[in-house]
């Protein structure tokens, strides 16, 4: 068989963007809405309130939900669905849809399960067919004879690349129609996968790596968008969050060194999981320091997004897993593993806070995964992986938010604040952290007054107070983009060293020439 054989005939190129954009199928809206609300999400993530409200008591399918919202149960493992019928696969994991030509869309999900010949349930990847009125109307195997799949990507040409999660791990393409047969990816590189996106633009394919110790890799094929041969690079992300990609010598682990320990400057990250593009932005997460990060694909730039750990305990969101955006608020979802088991919500305006919680005694074991819209951006769907008895596959309609809030205040400077790199306090007493500012305002020029601020014990070790270990200020003249730089007084560096700080926070006030204030707090956590 072909390569080619592959490609889903019948996509447009305007489809095709809008799968690459994070629609998982073909629903986002073009230009402005959409790119306005992920510009929005470089203002700071932290605790709030949910546009949707608090979460209500249990539903009869054991969700907690917000009020208006409903759940439904799709799929449980081992049992039968769809009129062929398909016996549903162990352990569900990442998903993604696509949109059909009947108005309808196909939802594939990942099995996690390991590769056991004797088993009577499909393993791999499966595929779920909804009609227009989200009646499910066919269930099939996809993807088999794989090992450990864990999460993967949707592609903007209409296939879905599923991962496996195992030490030599591969990539493979697959046909959520079932016409088309799997075809493995070993160019994209063998190592213990988790997920993947593709940047239609820049024609690559980021992938994350499930370790304590594992990398960020970029794919760049050689004659996109065909996977079977190209170059698989890492990623080694300098102090001011530019990130160099330097090519792997032994992509495909032949040799006895695995990919992540090929290149000496490649960046450690603490196990990426969820990942997902949309709008010129690759998102993922990295589980075992509570971390969402954007990586700006045209400005080659890597931001920390959300940093539970700097929120400490008021984060709502911990263990931060599996991830996707809404096709139409550009709100972002993310799963924890195992956390609380809550699917958490930060929204356009930079607010965390809990979506959706599954309390019961049968999830106790479990964590969840996959969340995914479908392509119209009505409903979410997601997995409790290990739910009694072995997984399950839930549904969440209700009035999901089709428009982004603007901001009420519209007087005062507008000011949005990234933390650029992977900070740690070894960067941070070196040569300071960098911090880059989005200044725009009717007034200009724009007074920036910067501090950064930690909680640091006192003389004698009774008590604590906040003290600002470093402090900038700077005249902005013209609207735009401005890279800022905190570095630590002297006096703080010796205590720091000690690491009796890992937490701080950075508060910039930005002035307006009429006077008008915006003051933007931003946590930040040092390892």
């Amino acid at each position: 068989m072909k390569d080619q054989d592959l490609d889903q005939s019948g996509v447009t190129r305007r489809d095709a963007l809008r799968v690459g954009a994070g629609a998982a199928g073909g629903a986002a809206l073009a230009g402005g809405l959409l790119g306005r609300a992920l510009d929005a999400m470089a203002a700071p993530a932290e605790v709030g309130e949910s546009p949707y409200g608090p979460l209500q008591a249990p539903d009869a399918n054991g969700l907690r939900l917000p009020q208006g919202f409903t759940s439904r149960v799709i799929a449980r493992t081992g049992q039968e669905i769809g009129p062929r019928p398909y016996k549903f696969h162990y352990l569900p994991d990442g998903m993604g849809s696509y949109k059909t030509d009947d108005g309808g869309f196909i939802l594939v999900s990942n099995s996690e399960a390991p590769h056991l010949p004797e088993a009577d349930l499909e393993i791999g990847t499966g595929a779920i067919r909804f009609n227009k009125n989200f009646k499910v109307v066919d269930a099939y195997p996809i993807l088999t004879g794989t090992n450990i799949n864990c999460a993967g990507g949707v592609t903007p040409w209409g296939t879905w690349l599923s991962c496996e999660e195992v030490d030599r791990g591969e990539v493979y393409e697959c046909d959520p129609w079932g016409k088309k047969k799997q075809v493995v990816r070993p160019e994209m590189g063998c190592f213990k996968h988790e997920a993947c996106a593709v940047d239609p633009i820049g024609k690559h394919v980021f992938l994350t790596e499930d370790v304590g110790d594992g990398c960020l890799y970029r794919f760049t094929p050689a004659k996109y968008p065909d996977l079977a041969k190209g170059r698989l690079d890492v990623a080694s992300v300098r102090e001011d969050g530019t990130v160099d990609w330097i090519t792997l010598p032994d992509p495909k682990f032949t040799g006895s060194v695995p990919t992540r320990k090929q290149v000496p400057e490649a960046t450690v990250f603490r196990r990426g999981e969820g990942m997902w593009y949309d709008d010129g932005v690759v998102y993922f997460s990295t589980t075992q320091d509570d971390r969402v990060f954007a990586y700006h694909c045209a400005d080659n730039l890597l931001e920390v997004l959300y940093d539970g750990e700097a929120l400490g305990e008021d984060a709502p969101l911990h263990d931060t897993d599996n991830v996707t955006v809404s096709p139409i608020s550009g709100d972002l979802f993310v799963c924890e593993d195992p956390g609380e088991h809550q699917i958490c919500i930060i929204t356009a305006e930079g607010k965390a806070a809990p979506f959706a919680h599954l309390p019961g005694e049968e999830h106790a074991n479990s964590e969840l995964t996959g969340p995914v819209f479908d392509p119209s951006g009505s409903r979410l769907y997601f997995s409790s992986q290990r739910a009694k008895p072995a997984g399950t596959i839930y549904e969440i309609s209700g009035p999901f938010r089709r428009t982004r809030a603007e901001p009420k205040d519209r007087k005062k400077p507008k000011l949005k604040v990234r933390t650029l790199g992977k900070p740690s306090l070894r960067r941070l007493l070196r040569a300071g952290q960098p911090f880059q500012l989005e200044v725009s305002d009717e007034s200009m020029p724009v007074r920036i007054e910067a501090k950064l601020v930690a909680r640091m014990k006192r003389v004698g070790g009774k008590g604590s107070r906040e003290v600002t270990i470093g402090r900038l200020n700077r005249k902005v003249a013209k609207p735009g983009r401005k890279r800022i730089r905190l570095k630590v007084g002297e006096r703080f560096r010796k205590r720091l060293r000690r690491r009796n700080v890992r937490r701080a926070k950075l508060i910039v006030v930005a002035i307006d020439a009429k006077g008008n204030r915006r003051k933007v707090v931003k946590p930040v956590s040092f390892r």
